[in-house]
C-alpha cells in the first residue's frame, strides 16, 4: 500500500511539473550558440521573468549565456511543493524570501556571503530588505528581486463624488482610512447601486482570500493591534483575543455585502476588479498604482483616478502594512554554472538594471535600493510629481512594518494559519475553531523542529525586526 501511494504521487508530482511553462529564449540565429552558457531558471510565475527576458541579449553578450525559463501557467505560492518532490535542479531560483528556509533545510541554495562580502553595490539595499529578505542564519542566500510593500489605494473620484453625504451620515470627512474600523465603515458605505436596477454597481472594497497569501491581510489587522504570533516560549498567542477580533472583523466584512459576493480572489484577480473599476479601495503591492496606467496588460479603466495611502493599522505605535512576500534570486548549490549564475544575479540586481526594472509597465518588480527612491523624471507616471509623491509614500510605508516569518517552518506556520482562515470564511468552522486550530498545529510544528531552536530563530529574527524598523 505505501509502494502504491509513493507512485501515485510520483505521477502526480511529473504531471504537474509537466505543465510548467519550459520556455527557451529567443536569440541571434547568427549567434554560435556552442558557445553559450544554458542557466536554468525557475521561478513563480511568468510574469516573475520578465526582467530576464528583458535582458537577454545584454546578458548573451556581457556573460555568453542563454536561458531556459520554467513556470507554472499561473502564478503559483506553492510551487515548492512539487519542485522539491521531484528533484530537478536549476541553476537560478526565484524565490519568496520566506521561503528560503525550506530551501536551506533541503540544501539547495549556495550561500552567497562571498560574493557579497566588500562589494559596495550592496550597500545602497534597503535595510528591511538587505536584512530580512537576504539574509537568514547568519548567511545571505539571495539577493533582492522584487521589494514588495503594501498600500492602500482608492478611488479619488469616488471618494469625492460621496464625500459630503459621509460627513453628514459620520460627521468628518470622507478620507482615506486609517483604522481598520474605518476601512470598514467607508467598504459599506461606499458600496453602491449607481442606477437603481437592484444590482450593486460598485463595491466598497475587494480583498485577497485565495489560499497561501490571504494570512497577510489578516497579519495586517492582527499585529497593528499589538497582536504576536508567538511568547517567549514559542506557545502560540494568535488564538487571543486579539487575533479572534481581527480575523472575525475580516469576516464581518466580507459577509457584510461590501465585498464581491463569493469572491475568491488571488493577487491577479484582485488587480483586475481595481484596475477595471468594480471596488472602490484595496490594499494590494506597491506596482498596482504604475499598474492603473496601463490599459494594454491591464486593461486599466481608472487611469488618473488612483489615490494611495499607508495601510490602516490600530494602535498608534504598532507595526501597519508589511512587505510581505516579494522575491529573490538565489543560486542552486548543486549548479555547474556557479560564476555565470552570480555574474548574471549580481547584473539584474545592479542599480542601473533593477532602476529599469522597478518603474517598467511589463514587470512586477518594487522598490527595493535607496536609489529607487529618488524620482528620476515622471518614470512610469504622467508625471514627476506624482512619482515623487507615490515613492515617498513607499517609503514612509517601510518605516514600520511587518515582514514574513524568517524562521524554520516559518512558511508551513502561515499555510496553516491561512488554510484555517480559509474554512472559517466558507463557514465551515468558526472563527475561534479556526484560530485554535493553527494555535495546535503550530505547537506540533514547534516541537518537531525543537522548541529550544525555534526560541532562538524566532527571538533572531524579532531583534532584526526591531532594528529596521528604528528609525
Amino acid at each position: 500500500m505505501r509502494k502504491q501511494f509513493f507512485i501515485i504521487c510520483f505521477l502526480i508530482v511529473m504531471l504537474i511539473l509537466s505543465g510548467c511553462q519550459k520556455n527557451n529564449t529567443s536569440v541571434d540565429k547568427k549567434a554560435d550558440q556552442t558557445s553559450l552558457t544554458t542557466l536554468r531558471v525557475i521561478a513563480d510565475s511568468e510574469q516573475a521573468l520578465t526582467l530576464f527576458k528583458m535582458e537577454e541579449k545584454n546578458m548573451e553578450k556581457k556573460f555568453g549565456v542563454k536561458f531556459e525559463y520554467y513556470f507554472p501557467n499561473r502564478l503559483n505560492d506553492n510551487l515548492e511543493d512539487f519542485l522539491f518532490a521531484s528533484g530537478e535542479t536549476y541553476d537560478i531560483y526565484i524565490l519568496f524570501p520566506g521561503k528560503i528556509p525550506q530551501y536551506v533545510e533541503r540544501n539547495m541554495l549556495l550561500p552567497l556571503d562571498s560574493y557579497i562580502q566588500g562589494d559596495s553595490s550592496f550597500d545602497n539595499i534597503i535595510p528591511i530588505y538587505r536584512q530580512i529578505y537576504m539574509n537568514y542564519d547568519n548567511h545571505d542566500y539571495g539577493i533582492v528581486y522584487d521589494g514588495d510593500t503594501h498600500l492602500l489605494f482608492y478611488r479619488k473620484d469616488i471618494f469625492e463624488k460621496y464625500s459630503n453625504e459621509y460627513e453628514e451620515k459620520y460627521g468628518k470627512k470622507l478620507e482615506p482610512p486609517k483604522t481598520w474600523e474605518e476601512y470598514d465603515q467607508i467598504a459599506k458605505f461606499l458600496t453602491r447601486d449607481t442606477n437603481n436596477d437592484g444590482k450593486i454597481d460598485i463595491y466598497g472594497t475587494a480583498t485577497f482570500t485565495s489560499d497561501a497569501k490571504r494570512y497577510a491581510w489578516f497579519s495586517e489587522r492582527f499585529l497593528s493591534m499589538g497582536g504576536q504570533y508567538f511568547d517567549d516560549q514559542m506557545h502560540p498567542m494568535i488564538q487571543g483575543r486579539k487575533g479572534v477580533k481581527a480575523l472575525q472583523e475580516w469576516i464581518n466584512l466580507q459577509n457584510s455585502g461590501a465585498t464581491p459576493p463569493e469572491s475568491m480572489y488571488d493577487w491577479i484577480d484582485l488587480n483586475n476588479v481595481f484596475l477595471h473599476g468594480e471596488v472602490a479601495m484595496v490594499v494590494q503591492w506597491s506596482d498596482t498604482l504604475r499598474f492603473s496606467f496601463d490599459d494594454g496588460t491591464w486593461n486599466s479603466k481608472v487611469k488618473n483616478l488612483v489615490g494611495w495611502s499607508l495601510v490602516p493599522g490600530e494602535l498608534k505605535n504598532a507595526p501597519r502594512g508589511g512587505v510581505w512576500i516579494g522575491r529573490v534570486m538565489g543560486i542552486s548549490s548543486q549548479t555547474k554554472n556557479q560564476e555565470k549564475a552570480w555574474q548574471v544575479v549580481k547584473y539584474l540586481s545592479s542599480e542601473k538594471v533593477s532602476s529599469k526594472a522597478v518603474t517598467s509597465l511589463k514587470t512586477i518588480n518594487d522598490p527595493y535600493r535607496t536609489s529607487h527612491f529618488t524620482a528620476k523624471g515622471k518614470g512610469p507616471f504622467p508625471s514627476h510629481t506624482i512619482n515623487k509623491e507615490f515613492l515617498q509614500s513607499v517609503q514612509e510605508s517601510l518605516k514600520n512594518t511587518n515582514t514574513d516569518l524568517m524562521i524554520p517552518g516559518g512558511w508551513e506556520y502561515m499555510q496553516v494559519l491561512d488554510k484555517n482562515i480559509g474554512l472559517a470564511m466558507i463557514k465551515k468552522i468558526s472563527t475561534v475553531a479556526a484560530l485554535e486550530n493553527t494555535a495546535a498545529e503550530w505547537e506540533k510544528i514547534t516541537d518537531r523542529y525543537g522548541r529550544a531552536s525555534q526560541i532562538k530563530y524566532y527571538n533572531q529574527w524579532r531583534k532584526k525586526l526591531e532594528e529596521v524598523r528604528s528609525p
